[in-house]
């Protein structure tokens, strides 16, 4: 045996701890232990070791026009930056290899198969290489059990081939695998600027040690997004050339979330190829329609190559004008508010683009105190302290997430690939089983009416209630889009999910004051905060599209507390006859689900969900069915739409007020005749719109008439008093207007 021969077919024990350094490097020669020594002249050979984590590309030894390949990804030692954690794994991608005719010419093209990890591989430190082995766990379908050997030599500080062979039985296959890179994945990013703030800094920059609240051991370096993924192992390549979007347009103030997904499907578009595939796209925009969200993340789409053949996961952006980003400059921070400005700018990219990877937020992990750009500092705050995030935070994902991000399912990873939250963590949701002590600080309800009809969209009574005798402080933004809810369904046939909304909202919390309870002594009324909350569509699809049985509850973690709510039981109808179930394939669609889920679209995209809506309020106009899609209509004509048009913004859609109140017009009536105390919160946020769309063709006496009867209405039901006041008061501002 040479000094440089390593034989696979050793177990561990031929090794001691003297011969079997870790990646620091071999022992100093002459190396001490069992086997022969080398000679102390031809040290130099092994030294330096390089790094050897990292992606390498393996092939059979002889080349086929059909055969298979694999992508192998190695993590078992330092690499890039000491920031950058090692995982000890192993994981791969196989693929087959067939010959395509293109023209006049044969290529070889590649088909994916399945994915691959080994958790705990044995590590075996040569002197002139490692040997890896393991048991291979794959992600998807039954397999025989399979083990690989992985060999991967050096001389002279470089890497040299080295050999992947993979057991089966006696079975074996072998490939030849060569180094490619120091990252474990490689995605490209296209960033697009609307032209209001296409200024420097176009893109983040950020020193680790610019703002004083950090943590002192801090390594000092220059973060971007591409050393931020760097560090994660992803390699990010930012496209250089970009798209400006001219957003001058007369009337245009703000995105609504139908003009962000209308504008992703129009960037998309331009990616030649199939998907899934390694690439995203971020745009910086102006404001939001709520101004309070700073950042974005898309995780629907409709468009590319027709319905239902969409990727999903895509793209996500960043609105320039949000306060965060107030005192950006261009180069080195030189006060503390620059350099929080800069530091927010680049969590805000980092965390977004994150989720295009399939990574939730940290709490809906069950990891609320994790120090990860997928947590929110000010979630991490509420149980750790004022400022403690940015305190401890040490710029990088969390362990788990480096896992999934470098050894996950490519499926569950991949752009286009599995659907958001799908592939990487809730099937078997870990937080369903979660109860809140008794006598907690609130009190969390969901409720709603017994039974929906088919293809009725469901909307659910979010109400947190203050339990104690102060004033509570909660954040308001109930609904799961802004990550402060967690939301399990059982479905009839007996699985759970957890709804998943289809954007992920960064922003501000609205902090809101809940007077002490009632048991306390304190009014009735202004203890409870109530939300409708919709759930009707997500990132997996239909909640309740399958009539039957539903079990739904929430987990509510905001302003530093957890609280779990009553289990709401709720009954979803069989079709009525021939010609509702026939509408289901009209109505069950991605672009109806899409346009509900958006709060109404004119996207040429989702034009057929649209039209089934239009079907659906003049078809069932006297059912629950026909008077939600009458308001859905509603949404999406009476309001402005822009859409871009080469690279400017242009009205695609001018809002047509008087015809979304006629379409409107049976709803309200027939939600002011029913009486039911569920249609109290549809019935006040109908009235809301109404009063808006009244105000644009000034009717305002109009809208506040029927504000005064929504008033009427509600107290008559027994409507605690301030709710009922705070209607008659818009009314009257409505009557001053």
């Amino acid at each position: 045996m040479t000094m440089c021969d390593d034989p696979t077919d050793l177990v561990a024990d031929d090794y001691d701890s003297e011969t079997t350094p870790g990646p620091d490097g071999p022992p100093p020669a002459p190396w001490a232990g069992p086997g022969p020594v080398p000679p102390d002249e031809l040290w130099w050979r092994c030294w330096p070791r390089p790094e050897l984590s990292g992606r390498y590309h393996g092939r059979q030894g002889v080349v086929a026009l059909f055969g298979r390949t694999v992508d192998l990804r190695v993590d078992i030692d330092q690499r890039y930056s000491s920031e950058s954690p090692v995982m000890n794994r192993v994981s791969g991608d196989f693929y087959s290899t067939r010959p395509v005719k293109d023209g006049q010419f044969w290529r070889i093209v590649r088909t994916y198969e399945n994915s691959w990890i080994v958790d705990s591989p044995v590590v075996r430190w040569g002197r002139c290489a490692v040997t890896i082995t393991g048991r291979l766990r794959f992600w998807q379908g039954v397999h025989p059990v399979t083990r690989v050997t992985i060999r991967i030599p050096w001389t002279n500080g470089g890497r040299r081939p080295g050999v992947a062979t993979f057991r089966v039985g006696r079975a074996e296959t072998a490939y030849t695998i060569t180094y490619e890179a120091d990252t474990f994945r490689d995605v490209r990013l296209e960033l697009d600027y609307c032209s209001s703030v296409d200024v420097e800094p176009r893109v983040p920059i950020y020193g680790s040690r610019w703002h004083d609240n950090r943590p002192t051991d801090t390594p000092d370096r220059v973060l971007t997004i591409e050393t931020a993924y760097r560090e994660a192992g992803i390699g990010v390549t930012i496209d250089p050339t970009h798209t400006v979007i001219d957003d001058s347009a007369a009337g245009f103030a703000s995105w609504s979330p139908g003009e962000l997904h209308d504008a992703m499907e129009t960037a998309f578009s331009r990616f030649s190829g199939t998907w899934p595939s390694w690439n995203m796209w971020g745009l910086q925009a102006g404001s939001f329609d709520n101004s309070g969200v700073g950042g974005i993340m898309f995780d629907a789409a409709a468009g590319y190559g027709g319905a239902g053949d969409a990727p999903e996961r895509q793209g996500f952006a960043v609105f320039r004008d949000h306060s965060w980003f107030n005192d950006l400059i261009t180069g080195t921070s030189t006060t503390q508010d620059q350099a929080r400005a800069m530091r927010q700018f680049l969590y805000t990219w980092v965390h977004e683009a994150g989720h295009a990877f399939n990574l939730l937020h940290s709490w809906n992990k069950s990891r609320p105190s994790s120090l990860s750009w997928m947590n929110y500092d000010w979630k991490y705050d509420q149980l750790n302290g004022a400022d403690a995030f940015w305190g401890d935070f040490r710029f990088r994902f969390d362990d788990e997430e480096l896992i999934h991000m470098r050894h996950g399912d490519r499926a569950s990873v991949i752009m286009g690939g599995d659907p958001w939250a799908s592939g990487g963590h809730l099937e078997s949701p870990a937080d369903s089983t979660i109860q809140s002590e008794p006598g907690g600080p609130v009190e969390l309800l969901v409720r709603s009416k017994s039974f929906f009809d088919f293809l009725e969209p469901v909307e659910l009574e979010f109400r947190l209630r203050n339990r104690t005798s102060t004033t509570l402080t909660v954040d308001g933004r109930l609904d799961p889009k802004y990550g402060t809810t967690t939301v399990f369904v059982q479905r009839p046939d007996g699985s759970r999910i957890v709804f998943d909304s289809l954007f992920c909202l960064a922003g501000i919390p609205e902090l809101l004051d809940l007077a002490p309870s009632v048991d306390s002594g304190g009014a009735a009324g202004p203890d409870r905060l109530s939300v409708l909350v919709p759930l009707t569509y997500g990132a997996g699809g239909f909640t309740f599209a399958v009539p039957g049985q539903y079990l739904v509850r929430a987990i509510y973690h905001g302003a530093g507390m957890l609280q779990t709510s009553n289990t709401l039981r709720l009954t979803v109808g069989f079709p009525t006859d021939k010609a509702t179930d026939r509408f289901a394939d009209d109505f069950l669609t991605r672009e109806v689900g899409l346009t509900l889920a958006l709060g109404g679209s004119k996207s040429p995209y989702l034009a057929a969900g649209f039209d089934a809506l239009q079907e659906a309020s003049e078809r069932f106009a006297d059912e629950a069915l026909g008077m939600k899609a009458s308001v859905a209509v509603a949404q999406s004509i009476g309001d402005d739409f822009y859409r871009q048009d080469e690279r400017t913004l242009v009205k695609h859609h001018s809002a047509d007020p008087e015809a979304a109140l006629d379409v409107t017009a049976a709803t309200v009536q027939a939600y002011h005749e029913s009486g039911g105390r569920a249609e109290n919160l549809p019935y006040g946020e109908l009235v809301g719109l109404r009063s808006s769309l009244f105000a644009e063709v000034g009717e305002t006496d109009t809208a506040a008439n029927e504000a005064e009867t929504l008033a009427d209405d509600l107290a008559a039901r027994g409507v605690r008093e301030n709710v009922v006041d705070e209607v008659r008061s818009a009314a009257a501002e409505l009557r001053k207007s």
